[in-house]
């Protein structure tokens, strides 16, 4: 009686690398002249494309090198947008999904989001974009499991992200121990590391965990 559902992050990360797509193809079209403004800003600063625009900033001036002049992130990322209508519809795409998922709450249970979801898959679709029509059918296939996302147990929106924090922890302390010759050690490691609210004896443990192989055999110091 489990509910499927995709973590949100996920989806969001979909949608950005199909807009990155549809950035380098647009990028492709300036590829005859490498030195052109187009081709330079789309290769070097298409982070901010994928950034919510609201973070973008709007206020402080830093000098960029390829504009030769200074500029706000939001100028920046107007110019870039004025490249192509395509990039810019699928970038206007992308924020209106974001404006979906990135809601509390409060206001989930206020809103109707299977029509809020309609309404972006069909924005997605009129966009004529490749890539986001690709998008569009995606988020149409799954999204049921999308709308079980917007999901809050404990105040917390439901999602894998701790599960892929403690995977991750796990694979820096094997790394920092550049692999597992004994498994209960390591396991012990983990555990003791991923439970740090716990109690443990200090009383020495009557079963020695030691490695299973072949006893070293003796040797000679060099004594010259």
């Amino acid at each position: 009686n489990s509910t499927l559902l995709v973590d949100h992050f996920h989806v969001t990360k979909l949608i950005n690398d199909h807009l990155n797509h549809t950035r380098k193809r647009i990028m492709r079209k300036y590829a005859k002249n490498k030195k052109s403004l187009e081709y330079r800003l789309l290769k070097h600063r298409y982070k901010i494309l994928l950034k919510s625009k609201n973070k973008v900033d709007h206020e402080t001036f830093k000098y960029d090198k390829i504009l030769g002049y200074h500029s706000t992130e939001s100028k920046l990322l107007e110019t870039l947008l004025s490249f192509d209508n395509e990039l810019r519809q699928a970038y206007n795409a992308k924020e209106e999904y974001l404006i979906f998922d990135q809601v509390s709450k409060k206001e989930v249970n206020k809103s109707d989001k299977r029509k809020e979801l309609d309404d972006v898959i069909k924005r997605f679709r009129h966009t004529q974009v490749e890539e986001s029509i690709s998008v569009a059918e995606t988020l149409d296939n799954w999204k049921e499991e999308i709308l079980n996302s917007f999901t809050w147990i404990n105040d917390r929106r439901v999602s894998n992200g701790p599960c892929e924090g403690k995977n991750n922890y796990v694979k820096k302390i094997l790394s920092n121990a550049n692999g597992m010759s004994n498994f209960q050690r390591a396991r012990n490691r983990i555990l003791y590391s991923q439970n740090k609210y716990e109690t443990y004896t200090m009383n020495e443990h009557t079963d020695r965990i030691k490695r299973i192989g072949n006893p070293r055999g003796s040797y000679k110091k060099n004594t010259k």
